[in-house]
């Protein structure tokens, strides 16, 4: 279902290019003049945020927008290998650049990407300009004519464009992000694109349809690195402190602290701790929002739930967690001259200590907002250290 909803923007923005490609003729000539710079402007924009926030994914993706519209645009007559060369370069590059992790766009690191743009679009130049034998082969038809008769690209070009389009789809499935659900996107209207030549309505439209796809996946990931945090998934402080001005009437919030979470890091390492960390994510749920606050501490808020409900849904938590074998790997090794003694594992306790505290008033007290209930329940949470950990303290 998340993924689904990871979509719906790009589903937006295909229904509105979709709506722009049906309405365009009813559009005065003043309009359609205007509009006529609209990819320039938002390629431009679009390369300069990507630069700005170190997108180089997104970098890629516009850089071959603005490559496929260049190309019919600027062509004199788009032959059927330069449609068929377009739909592969296309294809290739989508599924290569989603691939590829993420970074500044001018480092060092970026070179093989550069080097692999530079060389697909030399083997596509000299396979449009000097025919050599494969040329050929990338027209055959392989297929009946009949069920092509349909788009104006060759099979190839169409073969190539849906298996790029289930690549990016099994891509988005194993690892869905706002960058592999914008490539299917921009592949689609590109295709489409493709499909017209160089109409100037569809040059126009889809276009600058990819470069608000690009854009989305610019706005969608700067959202989620301030809002959420990368080692858990959860979402930070800066959303705790918005959660916090929606927040009205009775509500309870819950202070949660790994038990001796220093030593086990000591013990075992950090990165055994982070394990830690997102396996109790993954388990901080049951009608609260739950955030990572810092460190080894999380925050759980409950709208519309006094301390007595909220208590029943933490207690389950502690529970289920200090049940939980959570194993490790001990780097427990005697180097011998000639062998290796293999890791061991180890099962071990994890539990955590929990503070909770509401918005109720008490003895005529009144909290002026949700960061005053906050601090009464990290109190709290410093009384269930002191009881002995593994509680939950109100």
């Amino acid at each position: 279902m998340k993924k689904l909803i990871s979509f719906l923007p790009v589903f937006a923005i295909l229904a509105l290019s979709y709506y722009a490609f049906q309405v365009y003729e009813q559009l005065s000539e003043t309009t359609i003049n205007g509009l006529v710079f609209l990819p320039h402007l938002l390629a431009l924009f679009t390369l300069f945020s990507a630069i700005h926030f170190k997108r180089s994914g997104v970098f890629f993706y516009s850089l071959i927008v603005i490559l496929v519209y260049s190309v019919l645009k600027f062509t004199p007559s788009i032959e059927p290998i330069v449609s068929t060369l377009l739909a592969i370069t296309l294809s290739l590059f989508l599924i290569t650049y989603t691939l590829m992790p993420e970074r500044s766009v001018f480092t060092q690191n970026n070179l093989n990407s550069y080097l692999l743009f530079f060389a697909i679009l030399g083997i596509a130049f000299f396979t449009a300009t000097q025919a050599p034998v494969w040329q050929n082969f990338l027209l055959t038809q392989w297929l009946p004519l009949k069920y092509f008769d349909w788009t104006t690209l060759t099979q190839t070009g169409l073969i190539t464009c849906s298996l790029g389009f289930i690549s990016l789809l099994i891509i988005f499935a194993l690892k869905p992000s706002p960058f592999s659900a914008s490539a299917i996107g921009i592949l689609l209207l590109l295709t489409i694109q493709l499909h017209f030549g160089d109409s100037e309505k569809s040059l126009i439209i889809l276009s600058s349809g990819a470069l608000l796809l690009c854009l989305y996946a610019i706005v969608q990931e700067s959202w989620r690195m301030a809002y959420l945090d990368e080692l858990t998934g959860l979402p930070g402080r800066r959303a705790l402190k918005d959660k916090f001005n929606e927040l009205n009437g009775a509500y309870s919030v819950a202070m949660l602290d790994v038990d001796h979470f220093k030593k086990f890091n000591d013990t075992y390492g950090h990165d055994v701790g982070d394990s830690v960390l997102r396996m109790i994510a993954s388990k901080i749920s049951g009608g609260g929002s739950a955030y990572r606050y810092g460190g080894e501490e999380f925050s759980v808020v409950f709208p519309n739930k006094d301390k007595h409900l909220a208590k029943v849904h933490l207690e389950l938590l502690r529970e289920e967690i200090a049940a939980q074998e959570f194993v490790v790997n001990r780097e427990n090794r005697r180097v011998t001259a000639h062998k290796t003694k293999p890791k061991k594992k180890k099962a071990v306790q994890i539990t955590i200590s929990i503070g909770l505290a509401d918005s109720v008033q008490k003895n005529n007290q009144a909290f002026s907002g949700p960061w005053d209930v906050l601090k009464l329940a990290d109190k709290a949470l410093y009384r269930a250290k002191k009881k002995g950990r593994n509680c939950v303290s109100i």
